[in-house]
């Protein structure tokens, strides 16, 4: 069977495309890198402070945990939140301790990652200012 040379470029074209579909398809649906911003360097004794934990398509990652540590408490005591549908995690109510001195901050931000999305660290702490 003799195919036409325009048809057969075209089923050329036509496989190549496909091929590529298939790898950006993959590549978006798995081992994507991730970031996270927090809006604050320093927070009030009391108040809130949120953060966002988004992928490398700049889409917001709902539904995942973040571990971080709360003032004082000694590395390996990590604390748990999640994010809500919009990607955001809130702090509500930061606390401040008297004895904590320089340990008044919450930091180590981490999102271990999963199938989908690889994890990230938040690189910055927010501090505590007491009232």
């Amino acid at each position: 069977v003799y195919m036409e040379r325009e048809s057969y470029y075209f089923l050329l074209l036509l496989i190549a495309f496909a091929i590529c579909i298939g790898v950006f398809w993959f590549q978006f649906n798995n081992d994507v890198a991730t970031f996270m911003i927090i809006n604050d360097t320093e927070v009030q004794e009391g108040h809130a402070f949120k953060g966002a934990l988004i992928d490398a398509y700049g889409m917001s990652v709902p539904n995942k945990t973040i571990t971080y540590h709360k003032p004082g408490y000694q590395m390996g005591t990590l604390v748990d939140t999640q994010t809500d549908e919009n990607g955001e995690f809130f702090i509500e109510n930061a606390q401040y301790l008297e004895d904590a001195g320089k340990d008044n901050y919450y930091g180590d931000f981490t999102f271990a990652g999963d199938d989908k999305y690889q994890g990230c660290t938040y690189i910055g702490n927010v501090t505590v200012i007491p009232n």
